[in-house]
């Protein structure tokens, strides 16, 4: 995929998420894709195979996230044409279960093949989401 393509279907990815057509969201993947949170805590999914897996996952996150805007993305490309990396943020968003700010900054590498994302690997602050989820952290010292 060209770099222009690869930013494209980003932005697909990103828009189906405002506008809560998951349908849409899932036809961005390969059907032998791979999605990983290696920042989720303990306890929390940390690997999907395959896009039923998914679709699985995710299929109720507009009813557990109200996603309303994200800041304009940065996309970083590899030596690997088949890879770009993107740093982006939510901007205005809420945790629908607790009305909290739910505004997360993420890294993301993603691989594509044929036009679909194969690898999805998401970087994310997990303390943002258990702050939106659960309430204040409580301050710790580490």
């Amino acid at each position: 995929m060209s770099q222009h393509a690869m930013q494209e279907l980003f932005h697909k990815f990103c828009q189906s998420i405002l506008e809560k057509n998951m349908d849409d969201f899932f036809e961005l993947f390969d059907d032998e894709a791979v999605f990983e949170y290696p920042y989720a805590p303990n306890g929390y999914t940390e690997r999907m195979e395959g896009k039923e897996a998914i679709v699985r996952h995710l299929k109720d996150f507009p009813q557990q996230v109200d996603i309303t805007q994200f800041g304009e993305p940065s996309f970083y490309f590899t030596l690997d044409p088949s890879v770009m990396i993107v740093e982006f943020e939510v901007t205005d968003g809420r945790m629908l279960s607790t009305g909290k700010p739910y505004l997360q900054k993420y890294i993301s590498v993603i691989k594509t093949k044929n036009s679909k994302i194969i690898h999805y690997k998401d970087y994310w602050n997990p303390l943002v989401a258990l702050a939106a989820m659960q309430g204040e952290m409580q301050q710790q010292a580490f």
